[in-house]
C-alpha cells in the first residue's frame, strides 16, 4: 500500500465511528490541556513570585562594605560603577543608594526619626510602588543636588496624618526639602523598607541631610547592579569581586572588602518558594496526566478491539500484519495530533479564563504548544502500537467468528 492509500484507510476508519474517534481525542486533549495549563500557570507563577519577594533584587548584585574586614576602603563609592558597568556583561540598570538611618524629621508640628535614601540612577526598580501622588525623581534629578524628595505612603501618613503631603516642606536634620511625590502601596518585599523612608537625590543627602562623619561625600551605601537575567548572577558576582579586588589592590589571598548581597533580603527563600510551588503544580499535573492517559489508552484498546471483524476482513482481502499495524498507528497518530491542538486551545480558553476571574498569573511559552502537540503524537504512537500489534495478528477466522 502506497502512504496515500495508508492515509485514505486510516481517514475512512476514524470517519467510520466518529462518536468514538471524538471521545478519543477529547479524552487525549484533556490530558494534553493539563500539562499544558500547569506549564503556563507555573511559568506565570514563577515571575509572580519573584516580583512579590524580591522583584528585580532577584537578579541584582548588591554591592556592600564587608564590615567584618577591618580595612582602609571603606564603602564603594560613584566612580567604581562605570568600572563595573564596563567590566559585567548583561547589566540593565545600576543605582547606587546613600541612606541616612533615623534622621530628624519635622513636618508641621510632627517630629520623627524616618530614614532618609539618597539615590542617583533608576531607583524604581527597587522602589518598586505606583504613584498616589505627584511623581517620581527623574535620573537628571538624582544626579542633581536639588532639595527635593519622594516619600512614601507609611511616611506620609505618618508626616501628614491629615493628609495633602504633595508639595509641603519637611525638615531633615534641620534642613528643608520639598516633597515633589507620595508613593502608594509597595509591590513586593523590597519595597516596603522605602515606605517610611524619604527618597532624595544622592548629592542632596551627602550634602545637607548626612550626618555621617564616617563616609565620604562620593561613598554610597550600596550599589544595586540588575542583571538582564538570574542566571548570570553567579558568575557575575565573581567578576565584580575581581574587578573591584584590582581597582582597591586586594588580592585573591585576603578576604574581599566587599559583599555581593543584601543580607536583609535572602534569595534562598525566593528558591524555596519557586521550588515549593513547582513541585506542588508538577505533582497535580502528573496525577491528571496519568489519569486521563489511562483513559485514553483503555479508548484505543477498546476500538481495536470492536474493529476485529474489519481486520478480519482485510486479512482475507489479502492485507498483511504491516498493513494493519501502520493503518492502526496512521488512526492515532491523526488523532495524537488532533488532540494535542485542541488541548492547547482547552489550556490557553481556561488559562484566560483563570487569569480574568481569579487573577492568576498564566504565561505561556511557545515551547509549550510545540510540547503538548509532541506528546499528543507521541502518545498516538506508543497506545496505537500494542492494540494495533494485537488486531493484525489475531487470526483471521476466529475474529471473523468472534
Amino acid at each position: 500500500m502506497t502512504p496515500r492509500d495508508t492515509l485514505s484507510e486510516a481517514a475512512w476508519g476514524l470517519a467510520s465511528r466518529p462518536g468514538r474517534t471524538l471521545a478519543t481525542i477529547v479524552a487525549l486533549a484533556i490530558s494534553v490541556a493539563t500539562v499544558a495549563l500547569v506549564a503556563g500557570v507555573l511559568s506565570g507563577f514563577e515571575r509572580r513570585i519573584e516580583q512579590m519577594s524580591f522583584g528585580a533584587y532577584g537578579r541584582a548584585i548588591i554591592v556592600r562594605e564587608n564590615f567584618f574586614v577591618e580595612d582602609r576602603h571603606g564603602p564603594p563609592r560613584l566612580s567604581d560603577i562605570e568600572r563595573l558597568r564596563d567590566g559585567l556583561p548583561r547589566i540593565e540598570s545600576v543605582t547606587a543608594w546613600r541612606t541616612v538611618f533615623a534622621a530628624d524629621t519635622i513636618a508641621g508640628r510632627e517630629r520623627l526619626q524616618i530614614d532618609v535614601h539618597g539615590v542617583q540612577g533608576d531607583y524604581r526598580r527597587e522602589a518598586n510602588a505606583p504613584m498616589l501622588a505627584g511623581r517620581p525623581l527623574t535620573t537628571d534629578e538624582t544626579l542633581s543636588a536639588q532639595r527635593i524628595c519622594v516619600i512614601g505612603d507609611g511616611a506620609a501618613s505618618r508626616l501628614f496624618p491629615e493628609g495633602g503631603a504633595l508639595h509641603e516642606n519637611v525638615r531633615i536634620n534641620g534642613i528643608s526639602c520639598r516633597i515633589i511625590g507620595v508613593f502608594g502601596e509597595p509591590e513586593n518585599r523590597i519595597a516596603e523598607r522605602y515606605s517610611s523612608a524619604i527618597i532624595t537625590p544622592f548629592a542632596t543627602a551627602a550634602r545637607y541631610f548626612s550626618s555621617d562623619e564616617f563616609l565620604a561625600p562620593d561613598e554610597a551605601t550600596q550599589i544595586t547592579l540588575i542583571l538582564t537575567e538570574a542566571r548570570f548572577l553567579d558568575r557575575a558576582q565573581g567578576q565584580a569581586d575581581r574587578i573591584l579586588r584590582r581597582r582597591y589592590g586586594v588580592p585573591l589571598s585576603q578576604v574581599s572588602p566587599f559583599i555581593y548581597t543584601d543580607p536583609t533580603a535572602s534569595l534562598r527563600s525566593l528558591r524555596q518558594q519557586r521550588t515549593l510551588v513547582a513541585r506542588l503544580l508538577i505533582v497535580v499535573a502528573g496525577v491528571a496526566l496519568i489519569s486521563g492517559l489511562i483513559g485514553y489508552g483503555a479508548a484505543v484498546a477498546a476500538a481495536a478491539s470492536e474493529r476485529r471483524r474489519e481486520v478480519a476482513l482485510r486479512r482475507t482481502l489479502g492485507a498483511t500484519q504491516t498493513n494493519i499495524i501502520v493503518q492502526f498507528l496512521t488512526e492515532n497518530a491523526i488523532i495524537g495530533i488532533f488532540g494535542g491542538a485542541l488541548g492547547s486551545v482547552i489550556a490557553i480558553g481556561v488559562g484566560a479564563a483563570a487569569s480574568s476571574a481569579w487573577d492568576w498569573p498564566v504565561d505561556f511559552q511557545p515551547w509549550v504548544f510545540s510540547l503538548s502537540a509532541a506528546l499528543g503524537l507521541m502518545c498516538g504512537l506508543v497506545f496505537g502500537a500494542i492494540p494495533a500489534r494485537r488486531a493484525a495478528a489475531s487470526p483471521p477466522a476466529g475474529a471473523a467468528r468472534a
